[in-house]
């Protein structure tokens, strides 16, 4: 996770209160929301869904406000870019508009069950962007955000089964993109490794940003795990809509 990231989601002062704007052509459907805001020197362009439970629907657009809020409080800090600390403008810089677009896809394993995966491309100067992915799943009776733990029994199991899983499927596809040290660190069974889990029909799909398993040229990766190599981790089963 990149330390632009990790300071947006450390931020805990208020939260600004942007507007979510109404649809407008091209910009959200009836079934998503957004806060779009430009000025000279950032561009924002959050979207986020509404999946129709209340307590959910609120977490999401709290989520969203808060990763706004951090962002461009960011933006004032040293070494993020955008508008000078001191006031001081450096004539010599390069001006460019710092980035933050949010996009999303939402897989439901049931019913039961849902999760948001957030892609978050931010830029703030250098060779390129940053690229994360934040995975936010529901229970969708409850409206309840679920944590690992709230998924499985064993979560110690979950990640060593997890870990020998990706780092199998990632070892065959990788190819001449395969650099073993960086793999075996990002696929080892370390929960900030796989805190970007979505919940999917089938079992689940892990994400990993670029730089975690792989070179940035490689992009960002993910592996489906079948619901079957996690079974001894004590799964939660009516997740998946399965009733014992």
């Amino acid at each position: 996770m990149t330390a632009m990231l990790v300071a947006m989601l450390s931020v805990t002062a208020v939260l600004w209160a942007a507007p979510v704007r109404a649809a407008e052509p091209g910009a959200p459907r009836g079934d998503e929301a957004s806060i779009t805001l430009r000025e000279d020197d950032f561009d924002i362009d959050v979207r986020y869904p509404r999946l129709g439970k209340a307590a959910v629907d609120d977490d999401l657009a709290r989520w969203a406000a808060h990763i706004v809020a951090a962002f461009r409080q960011g933006l004032v800090e040293p070494g993020t870019g955008g508008e000078p600390v001191n006031g001081t403008p450096d004539l010599n810089a390069h001006h460019f508009v710092n980035e933050l677009k949010v996009t999303y896809d939402v897989t439901r394993a049931s019913a039961r069950a849902a999760t948001v995966t957030f892609s978050i491309w931010t830029y703030t100067g250098g060779a390129h962007g940053n690229l994360d992915i934040i995975t936010l799943s529901y229970d969708m009776a409850s409206g309840a955000r679920l944590a690992q733990e709230d998924i499985f029994a064993d979560t110690e199991g979950a990640l060593t089964l997890l870990a020998s899983y990706c780092y199998d499927a990632l070892a065959a596809t990788l190819g001449d993109d395969r650099a073993e040290d960086m793999l075996r660190s990002g696929t080892s069974p370390d929960a900030d490794n796989y805190a970007s889990l979505a919940l999917t029909p089938e079992g689940v799909r892990v994400h990993f940003p670029p730089y975690q398993v792989a070179p940035w040229s490689a992009g960002p990766q993910q592996v489906d795990v079948p619901l079957g190599v996690l079974i001894d981790a004590g799964p939660r089963l009516e997740l998946w809509g399965v009733t014992r």
